[in-house]
């Protein structure tokens, strides 16, 4: 079967958008993405100014694009943990608008840093990196997490060529956490020859099934609203439907999407390292407008610049990245 489109499970009316607040790391992670971990911007210092700069977008979804709430993922390509402004951050964002915050984190940090920063986040991933985590650490904050009623979808990294580490890492959560939270075994897929033909069969096979342990039936029925499992559906030939997984496509390598219409622009954005707004793939997407984020002047240059807001021909031949994959587009013939 060929596939045709995609269609996201995504609320129409809501913006995803994914923030990288610094391209600082602790850790050093051979796959992470290109043009990732840098350590050239820093961290944005005029925090102020960021939240009313985001404020500016989000009022500019509302009034023009029927959006009504925001979903913002605190992420990396650097540790957002370490950014020293991110609770004063999260505290703010949240006043003038619907804005629901999840931090995506390598969960380095002491348990202390979490108690002490954390309020205002609603959700985390928490992801497991086999090189540098400490392991003991990483499940005790996840247990503290699930203590606060959020519980952290914890992400293995399964490197091909640490794979047995991996899996003992894996394993260790499984049996030494207190709480029966998330865990999902995740390809590396994101640096170049990292793609999904690196893994044997074997170890595709264990892919098939992703989800390692979900959280006790209890809980699952406490927070039903708040699941996600399937993150997309998948339309093939002959009007074919299958709900899809976070790593359908790319297990799949049904993740070459060039030539293909993608509503990037209109459901996932990106606010990178120095600024920058791109769709969520770093694709320019305001071709006309040279906007920045952290900038001072961006009240000025947005008001007066024009959003394209269109779906985008797609001009990249593989999507590495899980949730773009899931963004809605469509094959054109």
């Amino acid at each position: 079967m060929t596939l045709q489109k995609i269609v996201t499970t995504q609320d129409p009316k809501t913006l995803n958008i994914r923030f990288w607040p610094t391209d600082i790391c602790n850790f050093n992670c051979e796959y992470c993405f290109p043009g990732s971990v840098l350590n050239k911007f820093k961290y944005p210092k005029n925090v102020d100014t960021v939240i009313r700069n985001f404020r500016l977008l989000f009022d500019e979804y509302i009034e023009k694009h029927n959006k009504e709430n925001f979903y913002l993922n605190i992420v990396g390509g650097g540790e957002p943990s370490l950014w020293p402004h991110l609770n004063y951050f999260c505290e703010n964002i949240k006043k003038d608008h619907d804005v629901f915050i999840k931090m995506t984190t390598n969960g380095s940090r002491t348990l202390r840093w979490f108690e002490q920063n954390t309020k205002y986040i609603d959700k985390f991933t928490m992801s497991c990196h086999y090189k540098d985590v400490n392991i003991d650490n990483f499940i005790k904050n996840c247990d503290w997490i699930y203590e606060q009623g959020k519980e952290p979808g914890t992400l293995m990294l399964m490197d091909a060529k640490n794979w047995d580490k991996c899996k003992e890492y894996l394993n260790k959560m499984l049996s030494d956490s207190k709480y029966q939270w998330t865990i999902q075994a995740k390809e590396v897929v994101d640096a170049p020859g990292l793609d999904i033909a690196s893994y044997t069969e074997e170890q595709l096979e264990f892919f098939k099934q992703p989800l390692k342990r979900i959280p006790e039936s209890t809980w699952i029925l406490d927070n039903l609203n708040d699941l996600n499992i399937y993150e997309s559906i998948a339309l093939y030939e002959n009007d074919h439907a299958v709900p899809a997984m976070s790593n359908h496509f790319i297990g799949r390598q049904e993740n070459y999407f060039k030539g293909w219409k993608c509503n990037v622009a209109i459901e996932n954005l990106v606010i990178t390292h120095d600024g920058k707004i791109t769709g969520s793939c770093q694709e320019e997407i305001f071709k006309d407008a040279n906007l920045n984020l952290f900038s001072e002047d961006f009240e000025e240059k947005f008001n007066r610049s024009k959003l394209d807001l269109k779906p985008i021909i797609c001009p990249r031949n593989c999507c590495s990245c899980q949730p773009d994959t899931h963004i809605t587009k469509h094959r054109i013939e």
